[in-house]
């Protein structure tokens, strides 16, 4: 997986959700048996080619919305993806798995270009951890970083107020993590450094584990001085078993 191929596009986007699409409706039985309405699977591939018109034309300049609307149409288009990738787990389509992951970090971006806010962001932090887990170049990497980053400022204050700290599973926090993971694996200091300067903000309660456990896999790796002094200089500042 490359995010050569994470193109922030309406019609790559949709060329991603018809691909998993039609493998779902290559197993159209197995599809409807978990679905509660005999044409529901029919609808949600009708509603999918719907949405991705609207979206053609908001990308185009062809069609306006207020601002609410706007919030509305992205968090219907996201919740039919989610839809869509829950048939995929459920009918266990593996090979589909990172195009369902390409799919959703592209089209988390693509909602924040365009202006609206994010309440739904499972989907597509799930994605991204996918993503950078099978990235290694550090280009794509600091790539990454500056995709995930706009994703976490288009976040709605609910996700970013972070308030169920007991679901270590939660989005904003896997998102967040998945950024200092990508920004420690680009070995780029500067961008290492205000990236953990956001998690530190964003994930206090996190930092003092992430950033040992980084120090640690340094110590067994050849890693630039200049990159441990950045962690060094982190954890210095969120020391482990320290009040927040």
């Amino acid at each position: 997986m490359s995010t050569n191929v994470l193109v922030i596009e309406n019609d790559a986007i949709s060329d991603l959700a018809l691909e998993i699409t039609q493998a779902v409706l290559a197993r159209a039985g197995e599809a409807q048996s978990v679905m509660e309405d005999e044409s529901g699977l029919l609808a949600l591939a009708r509603a999918l080619s719907d949405f991705f018109q609207i979206a053609g034309a908001l990308e185009m300049g062809a069609a306006q919305l207020a601002q609410d609307e706007l919030d509305e149409l992205c968090a219907y288009g996201l919740d039919l993806l989610d839809r869509l990738a829950f048939l995929v787990r459920k009918v266990e389509i593996m090979d589909k798995r990172d195009t369902v992951a390409r799919m959703f970090a592209a089209m988390g971006v693509w909602v924040a270009r365009r202006g609206a806010t994010i309440d739904n962001l499972e989907g597509t932090a799930d994605g991204f951890g996918m993503v950078v887990n099978a990235t290694s170049a550090p280009a794509e990497l600091r790539a990454l970083c500056a995709l995930m980053e706009e994703v976490i400022q288009a976040a709605s204050v609910r996700l970013q107020l972070d308030e169920n700290r007991g679901d270590a599973w939660r989005p904003w926090r896997v998102i967040n993590l998945n950024a200092g993971i990508a920004a420690t694996r680009s070995l780029d200091p500067e961008l290492m450094d205000r990236t953990f300067q956001a998690m530190g903000r964003r994930l206090p309660y996190d930092m003092p584990e992430f950033l040992a456990d980084g120090m640690r896999q340094a110590a067994f790796q050849n890693v630039p001085d200049a990159v441990k002094d950045v962690m060094r200089k982190h954890l210095e500042h969120w020391p482990r078993n320290a009040p927040h």
